[in-house]
């Protein structure tokens, strides 16, 4: 009887872990997202699509020209490969 005691209360405990375990992992994936959207909202180029002013709209098109410059300059660092 006390052996069938502790495979229960370790069982439940073992419910109990996995149930804590997936509610934690749905709130914490909910609060991820939730702060992923406030920083979308906080970023220049969030501000300029929503009409801001000119020197928003300067920043993000700078910032645009930059990647694209970075990018070519990788694309000219790759070694062809050939098959």
């Amino acid at each position: 009887m006390d052996i069938l005691l502790q495979v229960l209360l370790w069982v439940g405990l073992a419910f109990l872990a996995g149930f804590i375990g997936q509610f934690g992992k749905s709130l914490t994936l909910r609060l991820l997202e939730k702060r992923r959207l406030n920083r979308e909202r906080e970023t220049p180029i969030a501000a300029a699509e929503n009409g801001a002013s000119e020197k928003a709209r300067g920043k993000i098109e700078k910032k645009r020209a930059k990647a694209e410059l970075k990018d070519r300059k990788k694309d000219r660092q790759r070694p062809e490969t050939r098959a």
